[in-house]
């Protein structure tokens, strides 16, 4: 046996017992709990319910509520985008690089292998994306991004970070059959497989592990890995782990950076050599990967790639213990099935509780008949003249509470996983936008869930980045498909990246030259993020907002929309809209009357406090009195106090005018000029001369 492969053995078993084998019993209950269909039973308390005839329903609310989850990521997909960073970052590559991720991810169909992914996470606890790259279709290489079973994957055990760089190892044990291991480690495996394996100890899932779940009934594992089937398949443990050693190295004095050069083809390192690298030898973290079955190794070699292939999603994670969305809902569900399952138990029997007959007083049947029929309709029971008149047993009544019990059930299920506003479960009298709001509050909800999906999207983008940079280094051509801004068109585009230039001697879009940040963010699918936007154009029209036509058009669901811009006339040469125009008039009215309006409120302003300074001018007496009712209806004097002047204070050149001493109101002074009918004519709210000042004799 080899010594390598023990190790490699004796690490699987201490993942398996340090906890993946309850793991694994979990996930299966939890997944049983998402599926129903009878798998929200123990097979144990089946088993007691039909020994004494009593029924077991399921109201499964778990599936609704785990698929809103879902729908939320399934209507917003992830959008990948890079920023330069250092001082080789480039924004023109930064641009290219994020057209290639988007290409990458694409060819992948990475949005529904997320959500494989993260419906594992809310279900099972646990998801994984696997990330290497793939040489079947492409000498080259391609990335290819696909997910794996979360119980087939051991994390290391005595991790208690999310990120792997900080795990130890991660073990990933598969069944192969000797074809699949001739395809993926060569032939000279294969036969070492099957010439060591027969001293193996290892006899399927006699081990203790759950069951996997296939398309085909899982109750002959034995029979199926001892080859029954006539294929017979070999456990391999693949194992990807950290070493830390003495690594020859390409190290650029200029930048600092710092590559494996084991890593890197023949060229690559020529290049880096040209650009002014130099060979070293460093201590560097790399990942060592081990393959082998229980006594023959198949693989073991430093891994071609910067990080472990497997990146994880944890819808909720503390310190190394996980747990997924329906574990908390386990228990609300349970009281919900078995409280229904015992209602409606109770229902049944009150229909035929049973008889109470004296021995030998039927005449028509006897007690077997009775047993049987007794709940028929229109059944006629005779008995024997002078015997007991036979009686049905009263059922049991319904327990109080038990339609409460239910109801709380239910209730604390929807607080557990998803609540009712988040699915839209409203009446018809609550208004749309309501509804709206109530589901982007309940959000909340998902928040961490909804986090960790990003952390494990920016883990992932990483990785894409690095191999993008790692491995596409040669020159590509991709054809990609953008949408014209004007027309609203795809329109199919040729991607060139690593392009040499004879004339500068340099590579065109050299994009594993650089440093670049990942920027992680979200856009709603296209019936709903078209819908959006449709909307908010015309409701900007609506307020005044010019939008082209075309930018309406390209945002409408109609079947034909990109005809129907193409019909549209060019804007350079369409007439104006004469509506707009009389728009701009009416405003421009609308300004001109508004300061027409301000400038006359200034003009009689003015004229007040004109005839205001005339009158205290001509009698200053009137001076405190002025001051006192200014001040008492708030009058604020921007310049000093005293509001108005003294009583005492003369204008220059204005002439005194003396008060009539005379006070007898059998005699009262006339004003000089009232005998003529001067000052009458003159008198009113606006006059030709200042109010309150008498002419000069």
């Amino acid at each position: 046996m080899d010594l390598i492969a023990q190790e490699n053995w004796a690490r699987y078993r201490y993942g398996i017992d340090r906890g993946h084998r309850g793991y694994t019993e979990q996930a299966e209950r939890c997944e049983g709990m998402y599926l129903g269909g009878g798998e929200q039973w123990r097979e144990e308390d089946k088993r007691v319910l039909d020994g004494e005839g009593r029924p077991y329903y399921e109201f499964n609310q778990i599936m609704p509520a785990i698929n809103t989850a879902l729908g939320y990521q399934i209507s917003n997909r992830m959008d990948i985008t890079l920023r330069p960073r250092g001082e080789k970052g480039d924004p023109e590559v930064a641009t290219i690089l994020s057209k290639v991720i988007k290409q990458v991810s694409d060819s992948n169909q990475l949005h529904w292998v997320e959500t494989q992914v993260f419906g594992d996470g809310l279900i099972e606890q646990r998801g994984y994306f696997d990330v290497r790259l793939s040489f079947d279709s492409n000498i080259k290489g391609d990335i290819v991004v696909s997910f794996a079973d979360p119980r087939d994957v051991i994390p290391d055990p005595d991790a208690k970070t999310y990120n792997p760089d900080d795990w130890a190892d991660v073990t990933w044990p598969r069944w192969l059959t000797k074809e699949e291991i001739g395809q993926i480690y060569g032939k000279t495996a294969a036969e070492k497989v099957v010439n060591d394996e027969n001293q193996s100890p290892d006899f399927g899932d006699m081990d203790g592990e759950t069951p996997r779940n296939k398309f085909g009934w899982s109750g002959l594992q034995d029979a199926y890995f001892m080859g029954v089937d006539g294929i017979k398949r070999y456990r391999v443990i693949d194992r990807q782990r950290w070493v830390y050693e003495m690594t020859p190295c390409l190290v650029f004095p200029q930048t600092g950076d710092v590559l494996v050069e084991e890593s890197m083809s023949a060229e690559s390192v020529q290049d880096a050599i040209s650009k002014g690298a130099v060979r070293a030898r460093r201590m560097k973290k790399r990942v060592k990967w081990v393959v082998s079955t229980w006594c023959s190794v198949l693989h073991d070699e430093y891994s071609p790639y910067e990080h472990f292939t497997l990146v994880p999603y944890f819808a909720y994670f503390r310190r190394g213990k996980t747990r997924g969305m329906v574990d908390n809902g386990i228990g609300p569900q349970e009281v919900v099935n078995k409280a229904v399952s015992q209602f409606v138990h109770i229902l049944n029997s009150s229909a035929n509780g049973g008889w109470m007959v004296q021995e030998g007083s039927l005449t028509n049947m006897d007690t077997e008949d009775l047993e049987e029929d007794g709940a028929r309709t229109g059944l006629v029971v005779e008995y024997a003249k002078g015997a007991d008149k036979p009686a049905r047993i009263q059922p049991n009544t319904v327990p109080a509470g038990v339609d409460r019990l239910i109801d709380r059930a239910t209730q604390a299920l929807k607080e557990t996983t998803v609540p009712d506003a988040m699915r839209g479960n409203q009446g018809s009298e609550v208004s749309g936008i309501a509804i709206q709001s109530k589901q982007h509050a309940s959000q909340q909800q998902l928040a961490v869930p909804l986090d960790n999906l990003a952390f494990t999207r920016s883990l992932l983008a990483k990785r894409i980045l690095k191999l993008i940079q790692r491995y596409y280094d040669s020159y590509r051509v991709f054809r990609i498909t953008e949408t014209d801004p004007l027309t609203g068109k795809d329109v199919d585009k040729t991607l060139e990246i690593n392009k040499f230039d004879p004339e500068t001697g340099a590579y065109l879009y050299d994009v594993t030259v650089g440093d670049y940040d990942v920027v992680i963010g979200e856009q709603p699918m296209q019936v709903t993020f078209e819908n959006s936007q449709f909307q908010q154009c015309m409701e900007m029209r609506r307020e005044g907002v010019v939008i082209p036509d075309r930018v309406v058009l390209r945002y409408s669901n109609l079947a034909d929309k990109h005809e129907l811009i193409e019909n549209l006339p060019d804007p350079a040469q369409q007439p104006a809209d004469p509506t707009l125009e009389a728009k701009a008039k009416l405003l421009a009215a609308q300004a001109r009357k508004t300061d027409a309006d301000a400038q006359n409120k200034d003009m009689q302003t003015l004229y007040t406090g004109l005839q205001t300074a005339q009158v205290i001018a001509q009698t200053p007496q009137t001076a405190p009195l002025a001051d006192q009712l200014a001040r008492s209806v708030g009058f604020q004097d921007k310049d000093a106090a005293p509001i108005v002047p003294a009583a005492n204070a003369q204008v220059e050149g204005a002439p005194i005018v003396p008060f009539p001493e005379n006070t007898s109101p059998m005699d009262p002074a006339i004003p000089p000029g009232a005998a003529t009918g001067s000052t009458g004519a003159m008198a009113g709210i606006e006059t030709q001369r200042a109010d309150g000042l008498l002419p000069t004799q």
